[in-house]
């Protein structure tokens, strides 16, 4: 049976001698418990009676297409890897321990457009002995193109929504089928697109999961391309097709907002605690004479890099969505990068292209003909699909579930300020700060870039952060932020890279640690030790408040 052949406790003399009432049975449960017996209970997944089960589960008919061991190898225990699809076309992957079984489930989110799966997000989990599984959200394809949404409102649904919870329900079954008794936890994990599937998971579907992490989410998928993504690169486009503000250029303009608001924490080191506190202008640092200069901004300069601070505007100048925070000025280069011809190459084209519009306008459409006074309202249908930004958590609440969000200051992708605004409005429809803290809690890291990496320090123990919540009632309060010695994507490719992002925390890893408090607190460096020490930091006033607009 494979409950017998994957339980961790039947290794030890101690729990085999409680299990069995007889010397015979020992020797039975021990024979049992061999690379064969594994190998054929896996198998069973996909050849066995348990597949006639599979396609009848309810909300998911499932058909397991391959399932076979995978020996242990480098850090990874021995599973049973199993793939299939939930009709119509959503895949999954899914890993099983067979002998080292954590008695957990955790699901993982994919990235950008999806189409694949991602072993990077897959191996963190693994390699803590939980249950894994991931999808491709319904359909095969690059991370940074979203043409598989062309004509094909199916296909937007399941990724929008249907295929994150159709693949928890299947995969459920499945780990109950395997070990022959359910987890004990179901939990979730995911970053950028992962972390709008944990957002919608929390407000659709609110008994998927016990505990969510959701990880600079875009919340207003396609407003984050048409409203950020779009926007930056339109501003930045000269009268002659050529860019305005150029990658050069952008040291000159964080030098001077480090000198303005750095130090505001106690401590110049090229991280803002808080950007929502610094108000610097680029106008400054312009140039006298209207002309760019060495160690000044021309009159255009000054005006693109208004633009990327506050955010995208229609001709009457009213906010339709946030822009980049002081200080992430070292991220700016993807985004001003206008493409040749301008507005070509990027995510943000794929999306308005394929994804963004109902009438699905495809492949002639040019992102520089979007009008931000008549196009907005033509956005709100298929944002009905992809958003997330439902505030009304009441019934995630309700069910017990614990979530935390995490969100960079200097994510290029997905501006803060759109995290810290849903938040901020999740507090006050969920009844103020303290009865919503109850089970939401928001880290905005300082100087993080998209989902991880960053001068601020981008590696934090979600997980355990997570456990300690859903299984111990210990809630987040701070988690501590680890600066990486080397980022390893992309500067180390290979077995390394894939090491690294398994054990981002491992001794001689990091070189700096720091406090993250729960929003809005935020941490102040004390003055005595050393400021690459966690130890070292404390709690500061409450940060100031976000401003809201309503897209």
């Amino acid at each position: 049976m494979a409950g017998t052949l994957v339980h961790a406790p039947m290794k030890t003399a101690l729990s085999i001698a409680m299990l069995c009432l007889a010397f015979w049975v020992c020797n039975e449960a021990q024979a049992a418990d061999t690379p064969a017996s594994r190998s054929a209970a896996c198998a069973s997944l996909a050849n066995g009676p348990n597949a006639a089960k599979f396609v009848r589960i309810p909300e998911a008919l499932t058909t397991v297409l391959t399932a076979a061991i995978v020996p242990a190898h480098r850090d990874l225990p021995e599973t049973c890897r199993v793939e299939g699809i939930v009709a119509p076309n959503v895949g999954f992957l899914m890993y099983l321990p067979t002998e080292t079984w954590n008695g957990k489930f955790m699901m993982v989110g994919c990235g950008g457009a999806c189409g694949a799966f991602l072993p990077f997000r897959i191996e963190p989990p693994l390699v803590r002995n939980y249950a894994v599984v991931t999808t491709d959200l319904g359909h095969k394809g690059g991370p940074a193109t979203f043409s598989f949404a062309y004509q094909n409102i199916a296909g937007a649904i399941d990724f929008g929504f249907r295929a994150t919870h159709v693949t928890a329900v299947a995969a459920k079954e499945l780990v109950a089928a395997f070990y022959e008794r359910r987890a004990k936890r179901n939990l979730y994990m995911g970053c950028s697109t992962g972390g709008r599937q944990g957002l919608m998971e929390a407000q659709q579907f609110p008994d998927d999961f016990e505990g969510i992490i959701a990880g600079a989410p875009p919340l207003d998928q396609t407003g984050d391309s048409a409203y950020h993504l779009n926007w930056i690169m339109r501003s930045n486009v000269g009268p002659d097709r050529k860019p305005i503000l150029t990658p050069d250029r952008l040291p000159l303009i964080q030098k001077a907002v480090f000198a303005a608001c750095d130090a505001r924490d106690g401590l110049a080191d090229g991280v803002l605690q808080n950007p929502l506190a610094c108000n610097w202008d680029p106008g400054a640092i312009a140039c006298k004479n209207g002309a760019r200069g060495e160690a000044c901004l021309s009159a255009d300069e000054v005006t693109v890099a208004r633009k990327i601070y506050s955010g995208a505007t229609n001709s009457k100048g009213q906010a339709l969505y946030f822009g980049m925070p002081r200080g992430s000025e070292d991220q700016w280069p993807m985004l001003i990068d206008i493409g040749d011809p301008p507005g070509t190459g990027a995510i943000g084209e794929s999306m308005l292209r394929y994804g963004s519009f109902f009438d699905f306008p495809g492949a002639t459409y040019s992102v520089m003909d979007f009008d931000y006074d008549k196009d907005p309202p033509r956005l709100a249908l298929m944002e009905r699909l992809y958003g997330v930004r439902n505030p009304d958590l009441r019934r995630f609440k309700a069910a017990g579930g614990k979530l935390i969000s995490f969100h960079g200051w200097n994510d290029n992708n997905i501006p803060g300020g759109a995290m810290v605004d849903y938040y901020d409005t999740a507090m006050r429809t969920m009844g103020g700060e303290k009865a919503a803290q109850d089970f939401y809690r928001l880290f905005m890291l300082p100087s993080v870039n998209h989902c991880q990496y960053g001068a601020g320090g981008g590696e934090v123990d979600w997980i355990t952060a997570l456990e300690n919540w859903v299984e111990k009632g210990i809630a987040p309060d701070q988690v501590i932020a680890h600066r990486m010695v080397v980022e390893p994507y992309p500067l180390i490719p290979g077995e390394r890279w894939a090491q690294m992002a398994r054990h981002p925390l491992a001794p001689g890893s990091f070189n700096r640690t720091r406090p993250v408090y729960a929003y809005p607190d935020i941490a102040r460096w004390s003055g005595k030790g050393n400021p690459d020490d966690a130890t070292t930091w404390t709690k500061a006033p409450r940060a100031q408040a976000s401003r809201s607009v309503a897209p």
